[in-house]
């Protein structure tokens, strides 16, 4: 675990409550487990399949995948050097992912439980009831930052409908809009057409006067 941890870092409510006991417990184990990482990895995932049901999970979730990628993570947070904003950063990116590919929050429970088998399987030796309680302490740290990712991935998420929401009305506005205009266009033509086929003509001066002429002897033969 990182030295710097005894520290405030440099974003409010990084540094995780351990005393000196629990960092120095937390070291000695993940240096040990840190020695074999391929049996960490593979170990941890026997033992988060074994707690979490596949009921628990989406129907196409790799937990396989998920594990290992804890794993790896979990064991990089215990042993780094980094700076602990970094650290935050990197675990809120990780619950984020873990939230896109369906991790239910609910289940962090039981990924603490198996953290804690794999460190007492894999460091029996040097194993104890203050080392289980350490790492306890250490995911209980780490867990509200996995939350935290999977709420903005969340948000994001729920932004992007949104957003894409908004923009099928759009379109779908700017479609009818475009089909009305097409439609008063058609309308034009077609009144202006007929205007156009069959215009008035003008009577000429002997029409007229034979229309006039028809007209009076029609009232005078009524009269």
């Amino acid at each position: 675990m990182a030295s710097d941890w005894d520290h405030d870092g440099p974003r409010r409510g990084t540094r995780p409550p351990f005393d000196p006991g629990v960092l120095a417990a937390i070291h000695q184990s993940a240096a040990v487990l840190a020695r074999d990482q391929d049996a960490f990895i593979r170990q941890f995932h026997d033992d988060v399949k074994s707690l979490i049901p596949d009921s628990a999970l989406p129907q196409a979730f790799d937990l396989r995948a998920f594990s290992d990628r804890m794993a790896q993570a979990l064991l990089w947070v215990a042993v780094t050097e980094r700076q602990p904003r970094l650290v935050v950063d990197a675990l809120r990116q990780l619950g984020g992912q873990n939230w896109y590919e369906g991790f239910p929050d609910s289940q962090y429970a039981s990924v603490a439980h198996a953290l804690v088998q794999t460190v007492h399987y894999l460091s029996a030796n040097i194993w104890s009831t203050s080392t289980g309680s350490a790492w306890i302490s250490f995911f209980l740290w780490v867990q509200p930052h996995l939350l935290a990712g999977a709420r903005d991935a969340a948000t994001r998420e729920a932004a992007a409908r949104e957003a894409d929401a908004q923009q099928v009305n759009i379109e779908r506005v700017t479609r009818l809009l475009d089909d009305d205009e097409d439609d008063d266009a058609g309308l034009g033509q077609i009144t202006f057409g007929l205007t156009r086929k069959n215009p008035p003509r003008p009577l000429g001066t002997s029409q007229l006067a034979i229309s006039l002429t028809t007209a009076a002897s029609t009232c005078w033969g009524r009269s």
